[in-house]
Order: structure tokens, then sequence, then C-alpha cells
């Protein structure tokens, strides 16, 4: 996480739902809300007026179905996460949006939550273990400098893999956050292969 990155907070049951999430919808979202702690926009979202003012909503896509994680951002001391669940209809449903809804006017009238779930890092509130935690920290830091690097020189998919030494379907799952896919090694390769160089600094844990 960089120095600027803002803490994630997630309200309710927030964080349960997201944790029960499949694994690859689970991870996908997790890339992203580093995205947004990161100061960047999701790769998918979209503005949810009907919760409240500054609510957005990210949109996961995956074989296991649709998933979706709604979110205020506008606020300096961090992005809270409102609500977290899985879509079964065309529509939002009613009740998600309700939930969504009373979470917001919670938060904007100053009510607490009875538990703290706030976290440096979303990856140290939804891994496992803190190895998995690290893991995900570094892989996600890394394909976020690969997708700068791609924005920054203008590339298309097809440029960008033969930069990259990969498939036009690798860059495919970069752009949209597929961080499973992805392991160290590979994403290490992919920026030595365009000339980037990688530094590794090590800190006793807080």
């Amino acid at each position: 996480m960089s120095k600027s990155a803002k803490p994630i907070e997630f309200r309710g049951r927030a964080l349960t739902d997201l944790c029960r999430f499949p694994a690859a919808a689970r991870r996908k979202a997790g890339y992203q809300l580093y995205l947004v702690q990161e100061g960047f926009d999701p790769d998918d979202w979209k503005p949810t007026s009907r919760v409240g003012q500054g609510v957005r909503e990210i949109r996961i896509r995956e074989k296991d179905g649709a998933f979706r994680v709604m979110y205020v951002a506008k606020f300096e001391d961090a992005i809270y996460v409102l609500h977290c669940f899985q879509k079964k209809t065309q529509k939002t449903s009613p009740e998600d949006i309700a939930l969504a809804s009373r979470r917001y006017k919670d938060f904007d009238s100053g009510v607490e939550p009875m538990t703290k779930n706030r976290y440096d890092s979303v990856w140290d509130a939804i891994e496992k273990t803190p190895a998995q935690a690290e893991n995900l920290k570094l892989r996600s830091s890394l394909m976020l400098a690969l997708k700068r690097h791609i924005e920054r020189k203008g590339l298309n998919q097809a440029e960008a893999a033969k930069v990259f030494g990969v498939t036009q379907p690798r860059i495919s799952n970069l752009m949209r956050g597929k961080i499973d896919l992805f392991g160290l090694d590979m994403l290490v390769n992919m920026l030595a292969a365009a000339g980037l160089r990688v530094t590794l600094q090590v800190k006793k844990a807080a």
C-alpha cells in the first residue's frame, strides 16, 4: 500500500458477506477495493444515488454469478464499504438497496457500529492468514504498476501483450483485475520484459 492509501472500514455485516463470496469473486472484489484505497476508480462501477450521495457500486462478474460491492469514498478518513452481495436478478433488489441505504443513513448520521472493522489494507480483512494477505498486497501493487504503464504509454491490448511477452488474453485478464490468475513470478517477469525495475522493501510488521 502507498503512504497515501486510505484505510478501509466495513459497515454492518459487509465484511462477513464479502468473505462469503466464491474465492475468485472475493479476490477480484478485493483488488477493486485496493484500487479505491489507492485513489483510483474500480474497473467496472456505477453511481448508486438511490442509496446515498457519493455511493458507488463495484460490479463483479464471474462464472459463479454477478456480485456487487457498495462503498463510499468521498470522505478523507477512510473508504466505507456498506454492502456486499450476490446479484440474482437483472435489477438490484429493493431489499439490497434498503439495507445499503440504512447503513448509509446510520453512517451519515454518525451512528457508530458495534464492532470496528477498519483495516489498513483490504487484503488484511479478507484473507485467512497474514502470509496470504502479504502475497496479495504484492501482487496487487505489481498489477497496478503494469496497468498504469499500459495506460501511460497508450498501448492497446495487443501492443501491451507484445511488450510484456504474454498473450492478449493475459492482458485482458490483467485489465479486468483477475488477480487469481497472476503469480508473483509472472508479474515480475512481465515488468522486466517492459524494462521496468522492481524493488522490494522489507520492514517489521506494525
